[in-house]
Protein backbone atom coordinates (compact mmCIF):
# COMPACT_ATOMS: atom_id res chain seq x y z
CA UNK A 1 0.00 0.00 0.00
CA UNK A 2 1.40 3.37 -1.28
CA UNK A 3 1.43 6.29 1.38
CA UNK A 4 -0.90 8.36 -0.48
CA UNK A 5 -3.58 5.33 -0.49
CA UNK A 6 -6.69 5.42 2.12
CA UNK A 7 -7.47 2.62 4.02
CA UNK A 8 -10.53 1.73 5.28
CA UNK A 9 -11.56 -0.66 7.93
CA UNK A 10 -14.49 -2.41 7.83
CA UNK A 11 -16.78 -3.49 5.21
CA UNK A 12 -19.59 -2.83 6.26
CA UNK A 13 -22.30 0.48 5.10
CA UNK A 14 -20.29 2.68 6.09
CA UNK A 15 -16.97 1.31 4.85
CA UNK A 16 -18.64 0.79 1.75
CA UNK A 17 -20.10 4.32 1.06
CA UNK A 18 -16.87 5.57 2.37
CA UNK A 19 -15.06 3.31 -0.79
CA UNK A 20 -17.69 4.19 -3.33
CA UNK A 21 -17.58 8.04 -2.94
CA UNK A 22 -13.62 8.11 -2.63
CA UNK A 23 -13.54 6.01 -5.78
CA UNK A 24 -15.77 8.53 -7.59
CA UNK A 25 -12.92 11.09 -6.77
CA UNK A 26 -10.33 8.58 -8.34
CA UNK A 27 -8.56 8.12 -5.20
CA UNK A 28 -7.01 4.57 -4.17
CA UNK A 29 -8.56 2.74 -1.52
CA UNK A 30 -7.75 -0.46 0.07
CA UNK A 31 -11.10 -2.18 2.09
CA UNK A 32 -10.09 -4.76 4.94
CA UNK A 33 -12.50 -7.07 6.19
CA UNK A 34 -12.29 -9.94 8.66
CA UNK A 35 -15.46 -11.43 7.60
CA UNK A 36 -18.30 -10.81 4.68
CA UNK A 37 -18.99 -7.65 3.18
CA UNK A 38 -22.18 -6.36 5.08
CA UNK A 39 -21.74 -6.39 8.31
CA UNK A 40 -24.86 -7.05 11.37
CA UNK A 41 -27.04 -5.73 7.94
CA UNK A 42 -26.82 -9.37 6.57
CA UNK A 43 -28.78 -10.16 9.78
CA UNK A 44 -31.53 -7.62 9.51
CA UNK A 45 -34.79 -8.72 9.12
CA UNK A 46 -36.59 -5.93 6.76
CA UNK A 47 -34.70 -2.55 6.24
CA UNK A 48 -37.97 -0.34 6.45
CA UNK A 49 -36.43 3.14 6.45
CA UNK A 50 -33.68 3.27 4.34
CA UNK A 51 -34.83 5.37 0.69
CA UNK A 52 -35.57 3.72 -2.86
CA UNK A 53 -37.55 0.81 -1.08
CA UNK A 54 -40.90 1.41 -0.73
CA UNK A 55 -41.68 -2.04 0.43
CA UNK A 56 -38.65 -2.23 2.12
CA UNK A 57 -36.08 -4.95 1.79
CA UNK A 58 -34.34 -7.43 3.42
CA UNK A 59 -30.86 -7.47 4.91
CA UNK A 60 -29.21 -9.54 3.21
CA UNK A 61 -30.59 -8.31 -0.09
CA UNK A 62 -29.23 -4.57 0.31
CA UNK A 63 -25.88 -6.36 1.25
CA UNK A 64 -26.04 -8.16 -2.16
CA UNK A 65 -26.50 -4.79 -3.47
CA UNK A 66 -23.88 -2.53 -2.39
CA UNK A 67 -21.09 -5.28 -2.48
CA UNK A 68 -21.88 -5.07 -5.87
CA UNK A 69 -21.87 -1.44 -6.26
CA UNK A 70 -18.72 -1.53 -4.31
CA UNK A 71 -16.84 -4.10 -6.31
CA UNK A 72 -18.46 -2.08 -9.63
CA UNK A 73 -16.50 0.89 -7.91
CA UNK A 74 -12.74 -1.80 -8.70
CA UNK A 75 -11.93 -0.86 -5.00
CA UNK A 76 -9.14 -3.01 -3.26
CA UNK A 77 -10.64 -5.73 -1.21
CA UNK A 78 -8.57 -7.68 1.25
CA UNK A 79 -10.24 -10.26 3.27
CA UNK A 80 -7.88 -9.97 6.49
CA UNK A 81 -8.27 -8.66 9.94
CA UNK A 82 -6.72 -5.69 10.88
CA UNK A 83 -4.68 -6.61 13.97
CA UNK A 84 -3.26 -3.01 15.12
CA UNK A 85 -2.85 0.52 13.78
CA UNK A 86 -0.93 2.96 14.97
CA UNK A 87 0.81 6.00 13.77
CA UNK A 88 4.79 6.14 13.50
CA UNK A 89 7.86 8.12 12.38
CA UNK A 90 4.77 10.45 10.86
CA UNK A 91 3.09 7.30 9.12
CA UNK A 92 0.40 5.06 9.51
CA UNK A 93 0.73 1.33 10.26
CA UNK A 94 -2.08 -1.03 9.45
CA UNK A 95 -1.44 -4.80 10.27
CA UNK A 96 -3.07 -7.87 9.43
CA UNK A 97 -1.61 -11.20 10.43
CA UNK A 98 -0.36 -11.57 6.53
CA UNK A 99 0.78 -7.91 5.66
CA UNK A 100 1.95 -4.65 6.95
CA UNK A 101 0.90 -1.55 5.13
CA UNK A 102 1.10 2.23 5.36
CA UNK A 103 -1.79 4.14 4.10
CA UNK A 104 -1.57 8.25 4.09
CA UNK A 105 -5.18 8.24 5.52
CA UNK A 106 -7.42 5.69 7.33
CA UNK A 107 -11.02 5.62 7.76
CA UNK A 108 -12.50 3.55 10.55
CA UNK A 109 -15.71 1.79 10.04
CA UNK A 110 -15.45 -1.07 12.09
CA UNK A 111 -19.26 -1.25 13.62
CA UNK A 112 -19.50 -2.50 16.79
CA UNK A 113 -18.57 -6.34 19.00
CA UNK A 114 -21.41 -7.72 21.09
CA UNK A 115 -21.37 -7.14 25.07
CA UNK A 116 -20.79 -10.71 26.34
CA UNK A 117 -22.98 -12.62 28.85
CA UNK A 118 -20.74 -11.83 31.40
CA UNK A 119 -22.92 -13.66 33.85
CA UNK A 120 -23.61 -16.61 32.61
CA UNK A 121 -22.30 -19.82 34.17
CA UNK A 122 -21.41 -21.69 30.89
CA UNK A 123 -18.87 -24.91 30.33
CA UNK A 124 -16.63 -24.68 27.99
CA UNK A 125 -18.43 -27.18 25.70
CA UNK A 126 -21.53 -25.25 25.41
CA UNK A 127 -19.64 -21.95 23.95
CA UNK A 128 -20.45 -22.86 20.31
CA UNK A 129 -24.22 -22.84 21.21
CA UNK A 130 -24.34 -19.42 22.06
CA UNK A 131 -24.63 -16.74 19.24
CA UNK A 132 -24.05 -13.17 18.97
CA UNK A 133 -25.61 -12.35 15.85
CA UNK A 134 -27.56 -14.37 14.04
CA UNK A 135 -25.82 -14.86 10.50
CA UNK A 136 -24.88 -18.57 11.42
CA UNK A 137 -28.03 -19.72 11.88
CA UNK A 138 -30.30 -17.62 9.70
CA UNK A 139 -30.91 -20.58 7.18
CA UNK A 140 -32.04 -22.96 10.37
CA UNK A 141 -35.79 -24.48 10.39
CA UNK A 142 -37.73 -26.25 12.94
CA UNK A 143 -35.62 -25.41 15.45
CA UNK A 144 -35.95 -23.93 18.91
CA UNK A 145 -34.22 -20.60 19.66
CA UNK A 146 -33.69 -18.44 22.78
CA UNK A 147 -32.86 -14.85 22.40
CA UNK A 148 -31.45 -12.69 25.80
CA UNK A 149 -32.53 -9.21 25.15
CA UNK A 150 -35.14 -6.56 24.53
CA UNK A 151 -34.14 -3.91 22.35
CA UNK A 152 -34.63 -3.54 18.54
CA UNK A 153 -31.68 -6.53 17.79
CA UNK A 154 -33.39 -9.00 19.80
CA UNK A 155 -36.98 -8.75 18.32
CA UNK A 156 -35.53 -8.29 15.23
CA UNK A 157 -33.70 -11.56 15.08
CA UNK A 158 -36.82 -13.26 16.36
CA UNK A 159 -38.99 -12.05 13.57
CA UNK A 160 -35.91 -13.35 11.46
CA UNK A 161 -35.65 -16.54 12.86
CA UNK A 162 -39.41 -16.80 13.85
CA UNK A 163 -40.81 -17.32 9.87
CA UNK A 164 -38.98 -20.81 10.25
CA UNK A 165 -38.30 -22.00 14.28
CA UNK A 166 -39.59 -21.32 17.59
CA UNK A 167 -38.70 -18.62 19.09
CA UNK A 168 -38.47 -17.38 22.81
CA UNK A 169 -37.49 -14.28 23.85
CA UNK A 170 -36.24 -13.88 27.60
CA UNK A 171 -35.89 -10.28 29.11
CA UNK A 172 -34.35 -9.62 32.47
CA UNK A 173 -36.39 -6.82 33.10
CA UNK A 174 -39.93 -6.05 32.76
CA UNK A 175 -39.99 -2.98 29.98
CA UNK A 176 -39.62 -3.56 26.39
CA UNK A 177 -36.65 -1.33 24.37
CA UNK A 178 -37.73 -2.17 20.90
CA UNK A 179 -39.97 0.33 18.86
CA UNK A 180 -43.46 -0.72 19.24
CA UNK A 181 -43.48 -1.59 15.13
CA UNK A 182 -41.53 -4.22 15.97
CA UNK A 183 -42.81 -5.57 19.37
CA UNK A 184 -46.44 -5.68 17.21
CA UNK A 185 -44.92 -7.71 14.61
CA UNK A 186 -43.48 -10.36 17.67
CA UNK A 187 -46.57 -10.58 19.36
CA UNK A 188 -48.40 -11.30 16.13
CA UNK A 189 -46.22 -14.36 15.22
CA UNK A 190 -47.43 -17.12 16.68
CA UNK A 191 -43.74 -18.91 16.37
CA UNK A 192 -42.65 -16.08 19.12
CA UNK A 193 -42.93 -16.20 22.95
CA UNK A 194 -41.97 -13.33 25.34
CA UNK A 195 -41.19 -13.66 29.23
CA UNK A 196 -40.00 -10.62 31.01
CA UNK A 197 -38.22 -10.73 34.30
CA UNK A 198 -36.63 -13.89 33.60
CA UNK A 199 -32.78 -14.11 34.08
CA UNK A 200 -30.68 -17.09 32.71
CA UNK A 201 -28.12 -18.14 34.91
CA UNK A 202 -26.87 -21.21 33.33
CA UNK A 203 -26.37 -24.16 30.48
CA UNK A 204 -26.80 -27.40 32.74
CA UNK A 205 -26.10 -29.88 29.53
CA UNK A 206 -27.77 -31.56 26.61
CA UNK A 207 -30.98 -33.14 26.17
CA UNK A 208 -32.28 -34.56 23.13
CA UNK A 209 -29.13 -32.83 20.78
CA UNK A 210 -30.38 -29.51 22.57
CA UNK A 211 -28.71 -27.33 25.37
CA UNK A 212 -30.69 -26.94 28.86
CA UNK A 213 -30.88 -23.34 29.92
CA UNK A 214 -31.70 -22.74 33.41
CA UNK A 215 -33.47 -19.50 34.12
CA UNK A 216 -35.01 -17.72 36.93
CA UNK A 217 -38.32 -16.10 36.46
CA UNK A 218 -39.51 -14.28 38.96
CA UNK A 219 -38.04 -16.20 41.91
CA UNK A 220 -38.68 -19.72 40.33
CA UNK A 221 -36.21 -21.86 38.47
CA UNK A 222 -37.38 -23.15 35.13
CA UNK A 223 -35.70 -24.42 32.40
CA UNK A 224 -35.78 -24.29 28.66
CA UNK A 225 -34.37 -26.47 25.86
CA UNK A 226 -32.92 -24.93 22.99
CA UNK A 227 -31.02 -25.37 20.01
CA UNK A 228 -29.32 -22.31 20.20
CA UNK A 229 -28.79 -18.91 22.44
CA UNK A 230 -28.67 -16.08 21.37
CA UNK A 231 -27.56 -12.97 22.96
CA UNK A 232 -28.55 -9.68 22.42
CA UNK A 233 -27.92 -7.63 24.76
CA UNK A 234 -25.84 -4.28 23.69
CA UNK A 235 -22.85 -4.21 21.62
CA UNK A 236 -19.89 -1.45 21.96
CA UNK A 237 -17.04 0.21 19.57
CA UNK A 238 -14.85 -2.78 17.88
CA UNK A 239 -11.97 -0.49 18.07
CA UNK A 240 -9.82 -3.52 19.78
CA UNK A 241 -6.58 -3.04 17.08
CA UNK A 242 -6.15 0.30 18.58
CA UNK A 243 -3.36 0.69 21.44
CA UNK A 244 -4.74 2.15 24.39
CA UNK A 245 -1.68 4.61 25.04
CA UNK A 246 -1.77 6.24 21.36
CA UNK A 247 -5.87 6.86 21.06
CA UNK A 248 -5.27 10.54 22.30
CA UNK A 249 -2.83 10.71 19.09
CA UNK A 250 -5.66 9.59 17.17
CA UNK A 251 -8.00 11.96 18.08
CA UNK A 252 -5.11 14.83 17.11
CA UNK A 253 -4.89 13.26 13.67
CA UNK A 254 -8.40 12.98 13.45
CA UNK A 255 -8.77 17.03 13.48
CA UNK A 256 -5.96 17.06 11.14
CA UNK A 257 -8.50 15.14 8.48
CA UNK A 258 -5.86 12.07 8.43
CA UNK A 259 -8.28 9.84 10.43
CA UNK A 260 -12.07 9.36 10.49
CA UNK A 261 -14.43 7.26 11.84
CA UNK A 262 -17.71 6.73 10.79
CA UNK A 263 -20.36 4.35 11.07
CA UNK A 264 -21.76 2.34 13.67
CA UNK A 265 -18.01 2.50 15.57
CA UNK A 266 -18.80 5.97 16.66
CA UNK A 267 -22.50 6.71 17.10
CA UNK A 268 -23.79 4.78 20.32
CA UNK A 269 -27.38 3.97 19.80
CA UNK A 270 -27.83 5.45 16.61
CA UNK A 271 -27.14 2.44 14.30
CA UNK A 272 -28.90 2.56 11.07
CA UNK A 273 -27.62 1.87 7.35
CA UNK A 274 -28.66 5.61 6.50
CA UNK A 275 -26.82 6.97 8.81
CA UNK A 276 -23.96 4.61 8.43
CA UNK A 277 -23.89 5.59 5.16
CA UNK A 278 -24.44 9.50 5.23
CA UNK A 279 -21.10 9.07 7.46
CA UNK A 280 -19.14 7.09 4.63
CA UNK A 281 -19.95 9.89 2.46
CA UNK A 282 -19.27 12.46 4.17
CA UNK A 283 -15.85 11.34 5.15
CA UNK A 284 -15.00 10.51 1.76
CA UNK A 285 -16.09 14.28 0.73
CA UNK A 286 -14.05 15.64 3.70
CA UNK A 287 -10.66 13.84 2.25
CA UNK A 288 -11.48 14.45 -1.09
CA UNK A 289 -11.43 18.27 -0.17
CA UNK A 290 -8.49 18.16 2.15
CA UNK A 291 -6.57 16.46 -1.20
CA UNK A 292 -7.85 18.79 -3.05
CA UNK A 293 -9.75 16.89 -5.68
CA UNK A 294 -11.86 19.21 -7.95
CA UNK A 295 -14.40 16.59 -8.68
CA UNK A 296 -15.04 16.95 -4.53
CA UNK A 297 -15.26 20.37 -4.88
CA UNK A 298 -18.25 20.16 -7.97
CA UNK A 299 -19.73 17.58 -5.56
CA UNK A 300 -20.05 19.70 -2.87
CA UNK A 301 -21.63 22.57 -4.69
CA UNK A 302 -24.31 20.46 -5.81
Amino acid sequence: MRSDEIAIIGAGPAGIATAIQLRRYGLQVMVFEKNRIGGLLRSANLVENYLGFPQGISGPNLVHLFEKQLRNSAADILFEEVVSLCFENERFVVTTKEHTLYPGIVVIASGTRPIELSDLELPPQFREAICYDISSILREKGKRIVIVGAGDAAFDYALNLGTSNEVIIVNRGDSVNCIPLLWQRACDTAAISYFDNTRVLRITGLHANQICIECMQQGELMTLQAHHLVSAIGREPQLCFLPEDGRASLDRLAQKGLIHFVGDVKNGNFRQTAIAVGDGIMAAMKIGAKLNKPECERTTKQ
